[in-house]
Formats: C-alpha cells, structure tokens, sequence
C-alpha cells in the first residue's frame, strides 16, 4: 500500500497499554501505521517486538515534556495522538496536539487533569479536530456501555462495577497488580463523585460496599466506590436527574484489609518520625507500604477483568432495565487489563482518525461515553477477540 494512504498514528508511552494500543490499530485495520515514542530506548525495543507485523512501525526515542520540536513535527503528521504516559504529561501533550491539528487521546483518570483537557473545547473547534481524555476499561469503555439504551430510554439510574483479578488468587488480599499501586491507592482512597437525585455528591473512597453474586465469573464478590471510574459520568448524569454511581470490585475481604490500613495510618503521605535501637528516623508510610504492597503482590500476567454496566430507566411509561456484562481473560502477549484498557482506548483513536466513516466525530473536547456509538465498540472488541460481553 502506498505510504500516502496511511493513517499514522504517535502513541507516546510504549509501555504495555501502549503496545496493545498499537496491536489493535496494526491488526484490525490494513491502512495504519504506528509511531512510538518514550524516552527509553529498552522500551521502544520492546515495543516493536510485541507487534506482529513490525514493517509499519517506526521509533522515536524522545523526551515528552517539554514537548520539543521533534516531537510537535510527529504530531502534526499523525492521525491521531494516543497518550500513554502517567496523567500528569497529559495537558501539556493535549496543548501540543491541538496547536498542531492533530486528534488526540489519552488513558485518562485523573478529574483535574480531564477537566483542563475539556476546557480546550473551543480551540479543538477552531483547530477542526477532536480530543477525547479519559479512554480505556473505566473511566472509557465501562462508561460507552452505559449509553447503550440511551437513545430509546429515559435513564434513572446507572450503576458501574469494574475488577481486575488474578486468575489463580492467593493470600489473604486474593489480588495482584494490574497497574501502578499509586493509581490504585489513588482510586481507593480519594473521594469518590456520585449522582443522586438530581444532585452531584462526594461520598469517601471504599464507602458504600455491597456483595455481588450474579456476575460474569462464578462466586461472591464485594464492591465498593472508588473515583477512577467515573469521569463526567456524575457529573453529566446529575444534570439529567439521572442516579449514578461507579464501583470496584474485589474478592471478599479485601476492602476490610485495606481500610485497616488506612486507619492505622499506612497510607499516610506526611512523613512521621519513629524510633528504632534508639534511634530516630522519619519516613512516609505511603511510599513505605505501596513499596510492600508492590513487591508482594506482582501480577504473574495471568489476570481477569470482570465489568458490568446496569441502567433502569423508563421507555414509553413503562419500567425497564438492562445490563451489560463483560469477562476477559490474558491471551497471547496481553493481560486482560492491558486488552481492556489498549483495545478501546485504540477504537476511540480509530474513530478520532476518521477510520469509521460510518460514525463521523465532530470537532470538540468531550469524553469517549459522550459520542461513541456502543454497539460499534462492542462490536470492534468482538472482532478483535474479546468475546465475554453479554446484553440482557
């Protein structure tokens, strides 16, 4: 195919989200070509050996911030910029992409940083593109699913549970790292955006837990609110007088473990002095215990995502509800995290790039679950082998 007729996409970050961000772009479409860009070269190696078809992908060993003129150069080349980098580069790299014309996205999951990403909206406009912070499993795919019955319901409530598992649990917490321990203290102990009559509401972090018994994968379950889900999700669906809520979930006991924790201390971010063999020495019991928590508890690459999006609403008078219900499991070169989280964050980016003509995305800042088609989703993750998704 000639090189003209390539989409070319700059996926900043080529670590494990990014690589299956990249798979899905290569594999599900024959016109796509891939930039990778991260300040390691191991990992940019490692990238490109993690592809199946390497011919279409190119290297760029940069630094992301400052964004440099190398790489404003690759983004005005780009059908589309996918972030993959931690959420504290994501404004400045959304800034750089929109002064360039180029669409972009972004693994999202920090309020603040999504909320300045939005404010962009009428230079987005202006610029004749898209920009969509706050992809992959939740707050992105979890949130698209909802919208499902949207069109033809008047949504009361909405409901959202997201796990990620180890396949084989073990020890008291029957839970392994699919991500970053900071990200996952973040999600469990800051507060948490909900929606209740009409009104946004903060509720604590780890509040709210109920048992689970009816899902996708076999057993009993514990969920609990946690704030990386969400997104605008409360705050949109307050204004329509919509209930909303996000929860994750875990096997049962573990939340009682970690609030323990938490109220003796562990995560604490002030330092605090303590003494030993007579002598006095400070430290902060946040980086003490994610350190612990890090090394005792590694994923061994074999996980589970288990999701579920439950609405109630009304159609023509009338009462109704629905669930979507999701399963995956590790498969080939990609966790299930990885698959849950790269593959929509890759369609979110196929659509931005106009690869779905079908569904044009129309210039402006919003997040996925505010124009995505969700059959369309589904339908991508089918085709792209991710086949535990369930309607009923």
């Amino acid at each position: 195919m000639n090189d003209s007729n390539m989409k070319r996409f700059l996926i900043i970050g080529a670590g494990r989200q990014g690589c299956a961000v990249a798979a899905f772009l290569l594999e599900q479409f024959d016109s796509t070509a891939i930039d990778f860009v991260d300040c390691s070269a191991e990992q940019l190696s490692q990238a490109v050996k993690l592809q199946k078809d390497a011919s279409r992908v190119a290297i760029h060993e940069l630094c992301v911030s400052p964004v440099d003129d190398a790489l404003r150069e690759l983004m005005s080349q780009s059908a589309c910029v996918i972030s993959c980098v931690p959420y504290r580069f994501n404004v400045e790299l959304t800034q750089a992409s929109v002064a360039a014309q180029a669409p972009f996205c972004d693994l999202g999951g920090n309020v603040g940083t999504v909320a300045a990403q939005l404010e962009l909206d009428a230079e987005c406009k202006a610029a004749g593109i898209a920009i969509a912070p706050d992809c992959g499993l939740a707050p992105g795919l979890l949130n698209i699913l909802a919208e499902y019955w949207s069109k033809d319901w008047d949504y009361k409530s909405v409901r959202l549970y997201c796990g990620g598992l180890p396949q084989n649990p073990t020890g008291v917490m029957n839970y392994a790292l699919t991500f970053n321990v900071c990200g996952l203290l973040n999600e469990y102990l800051d507060d948490c955006e909900v929606s209740r009559g009409g009104m946004l509401e903060i509720v604590p972090g780890m509040s709210e837990p109920e048992r689970l018994n009816d899902l996708a994968l076999p057993g009993e379950f514990e969920a609990f609110a946690t704030s990386g889900g969400t997104s605008r999700g409360a705050k949109d669906y307050a204004t329509k007088g919509v209930d909303y809520i996000y929860k994750t979930i875990r096997h049962p006991g573990h939340r009682d473990v970690i609030v323990a924790m938490w109220e003796m201390g562990f995560f604490d971010t002030k330092p605090s002095t303590h003494v030993s063999a007579n002598e006095s020495y400070e430290l902060i019991p946040w980086d003490v215990s994610g350190s612990i928590m890090e090394k005792n508890m590694p994923s061994d690459g074999h996980d589970l995502v288990v999701a579920r999006a439950a609405v109630e609403g009304t159609k023509d008078g009338q009462a109704v509800s629905g669930q979507i219900n999701l399963i995956d499991y590790a498969v080939d070169r990609f966790t299930a995290m990885e698959r849950t989280t790269g593959f929509p964050t890759a369609i979110v980016a196929a659509s931005l790039a106009g690869l779905y003509e079908e569904h044009p995305v129309e210039p402006g800042a919003r997040v996925p679950f505010q124009f995505m088609n969700p059959k369309l989703v589904i339908d991508e993750l089918q085709r792209a082998g991710i086949n535990g998704i369930s309607i009923r």
